[in-house]
């Protein structure tokens, strides 16, 4: 397995893992996830929450951080060995030689945990990569170095290293992992991508993966998030320096017309100048409160700036009518008067958009939740909210007359508005059923009973859809630690039990697993029969 940003701010990370994911694969398998922290990629940050890359020393479940942190510990379990890019500061040496070279810089340097892990040498096969690798590098400066962190040292200088990714990785699975930093301070992206690329096939090569690197220009690294990117907002291309009209109370439709080069895959985000942050491409937005600018962002780099121009008024709510909130649940619209229950599901996506008819600048508080940790001001407009009371603080919780629901109270916080609020229940998601059909076309709906067999005749079946009693598109389905589409196959063979997990889409989660039997008769059986 092979990662690159984890850390929003080191680009080379994800550029050369993109890169790589167009190779030619010729022995072996190698699983890539390019970017694996995109909201801090599209601010160009280290980190939104916490530090993504010391979330692995359990399991936590705070922050979208944490929910990305099960899925690659989902993935890393299927590997033999993993390879994590990074981007560092300066130019990692053993000992002082001025600020910038020094044990506490990372950059131009291969990191281990540790030089022998059990029977796994790091030491030998990362010197091996380095005398190959640096007898093409001229610059002495620019030249990797094994940079040992003895993570597992009880005096290490490196403590934080314990709560990593390749730690997890050596420590929790067995295998070999690493670190390939190249540096902040060298400035020629295109020479640092095609470094590690290299480094990265010639470790690959040590663990019995050959593959054959795509070709490419360093203009084409340095020009690859600002060629051919381009949306539009309302029907009307964004263009820098350009106008949009919006009258308040539209809602904003936001389509990618132009994706940029295919081999690099840049991520795009439009940020409106009031909610930095939360990204208009994948979140809905109706507009109740003006805002001056959208900003459109390709891999963090800023593509285009257009100002907006604000016709006509805001629609006023009758009246007699209580306030009524602006909501987003799974991307529909829900409008929530004062009073009102508001029903969900365990992995749901709330989206607080503000009150309708105002004209106030708007503070609504969803009370256990934060929005902002380290500015908690009581404002949870605007942002994504999965609906997991694990997630929320408990002591809010209030009665909701209802053992098996969770119920938490959205409160107006706005100075000088009439006191308002709503409750968010939150209900288990609960797994119906599974509907399949055979090689024949004929449809089989499979009751869900998590932890039993379920019996099939022997053959090849389509996963339609899995039920539940929320919305379908928040399940994600895995055979074997492999993810099941809807519309894909899979078999089921006399002597080869196949299991298959239901997980929540937002939370990864697990809802259970059902293990699928090849026999005589369709039916539900013990697990331990």
């Amino acid at each position: 397995m092979v990662q690159g940003g984890i850390q929003g701010d080191e680009t080379s990370g994800f550029v050369t893992a993109q890169l790589l994911t167009q190779a030619k694969v010729t022995r072996g398998n190698v699983i890539i996830l390019p970017r694996a922290n995109v909201p801090s990629i599209n601010l160009h940050k280290r980190q939104i929450n916490v530090d993504m890359n010391r979330r692995f020393d359990q399991n936590y479940n705070r922050f979208y951080e944490d929910r990305v942190a099960r899925v690659i510990r989902f993935l890393l379990a299927q590997s033999d060995a993993f390879i994590h890019l990074h981007e560092g500061s300066g130019f990692y040496n053993p000992t002082y030689v001025d600020n910038l070279r020094n044990p506490k810089r990372y950059g131009q340097s291969i990191i281990v945990d540790t030089l022998v892990f059990d029977k796994i040498d790091l030491a030998h096969t990362v010197n091996s990569v380095l005398d190959e690798l640096n007898g093409s590098i001229r610059t002495r400066d620019y030249q990797f170095k094994l940079f040992n962190t003895k993570t597992f040292d009880k005096g290490t200088a490196y403590p934080e290293m314990r709560k990593s990714l390749t730690c997890y990785a050596l420590a929790e699975h067995g295998i070999p992992a690493m670190a390939v930093e190249v540096s902040k301070s060298i400035r020629q992206i295109g020479w640092k991508v095609r470094q590690q690329l290299s480094a990265t096939i010639m470790l690959l090569r040590r663990f019995g993966i050959s593959v054959i690197p795509p070709e490419f220009t360093d203009q084409d690294v340095r020009a690859y998030a600002r060629k051919g990117v381009s949306i539009s907002v309302n029907g009307r291309p964004l263009r820098s320096g350009g106008v949009i009209n919006l009258v308040p109370g539209s809602t904003l439709a936001v389509e990618p017309l132009d994706s940029g080069p295919s081999e690099f895959a840049p991520e795009l985000a439009l940020f409106a100048s009031d909610r930095p942050g939360v990204n208009l491409i994948n979140a809905r937005r109706m507009v109740l409160e003006p805002f001056s600018e959208l900003e459109l962002r390709s891999d963090g780099k800023r593509i285009a700036k257009a100002h907006i121009k604000w016709t006509g008024k805001m629609p006023q709510s009758p009246g007699e009518d209580k306030p009524m909130f602006v909501c987003w649940l799974n991307g529909n619209p829900v409008f929530v008067r004062d009073g009102e229950v508001l029903h969900a599901v365990l992995g749901d996506q709330l989206i607080m958009e503000g009150m309708w008819g105002s004209d106030l600048k708007e503070i609504i508080n969803l009370k256990g939740f934060v929005a902002i940790p380290w500015a908690n001001n009581g404002q949870d407009l605007g942002w994504e909210i999965i609906l997991d009371p694990d997630n929320f603080i408990g002591r809010y919780a209030v009665k909701s007359g209802n053992s098996d629901v969770t119920r938490f109270r959205v409160i107006r916080e706005t100075p000088g508005a009439p006191k308002a609020g709503f409750y968010v229940d939150i209900a288990p998601r609960t797994v119906h059923a599974l509907k399949l059909s055979d090689e024949r076309g004929q449809t089989l709906l499979v009751p869900w009973m998590a932890g039993l067999n379920y019996r099939l005749p022997e053959g090849r079946y389509v996963l339609e859809a899995a039920w539940s009693n929320g919305a379908n598109d928040k399940l994600i389905t895995t055979t074997k630690n492999m993810p099941l589409d809807r519309g894909e196959a899979f078999s089921v063979k006399i002597g080869k039990p196949l299991p298959l997990t239901v997980r929540q889409a937002t939370t990864f989660g697990d809802l259970g697993t059902m293990t699928f039997t090849a026999g005589s008769f369709v039916g539900l059986s013990s697990a331990t029969n």
